[in-house]
């Protein structure tokens, strides 16, 4: 017996959907009967090859991007999104102590990691003011965190900060 989560047709929209848990919350979204938007920043992988799932391209630290992806997912996707999975994140090769960070690498994990969910959020709730009834009732927006958010990280403050943010953006 399997169980009914109520995604047959529901249109979901993941962000960083190329790899690790993206990849694997497209494919489970898709087993459920969900109609995937599977969003990328720089390479596609495995996602061209998944059957049923819209793979797209775009830089979340950018807005016009950021609603160009949802425009698109909605017109290649048979409607606008009802799921928002916000997934994606930078983490810095650099391991620097604050004191030695570097103010571009600050930027960019910010830019990526905090912005970024920042602008889908706009985004997918801008959309929302003009949904049908039908499609705000399975409106969602889920975060994907991190232990950094709560308990911070050695040498990667500039995650841990963008990820405890996230924690308070609702």
């Amino acid at each position: 017996m399997s169980l009914d989560f109520g995604l047959k047709d529901v249109h979901v929209l993941i962000t960083g959907a190329a790899g690790g848990i993206g990849l694997e919350t497209v494919r489970k979204f898709s087993q459920l009967g969900a109609r995937v938007t599977a969003h990328y920043n720089s390479r596609i992988g495995e996602l061209e090859n998944i059957e049923g799932v819209v793979p797209l391209q775009a830089d979340v630290r950018n807005e016009d991007q950021v609603n160009k992806l949802f425009t698109e997912a909605a017109q290649k996707n048979d409607g606008p999104v009802s799921v928002l999975v916000v997934n994606h994140g930078v983490w810095p090769a650099n391991n620097a102590h604050i004191a030695d960070m570097d103010l571009d690498q600050w930027r960019n994990t910010l830019d990526v990691d905090l912005t970024g969910p920042f602008l889908l959020c706009k985004a997918f709730l801008r959309d929302l003011r003009t949904a049908s009834d039908q499609e705000k009732e399975s409106a969602n927006i889920i975060f994907i965190g991190s232990t950094a958010g709560k308990f911070g990280e050695a040498n990667h403050g500039d995650y841990a900060a963008a990820k405890s943010a996230l924690v308070r953006i609702n």
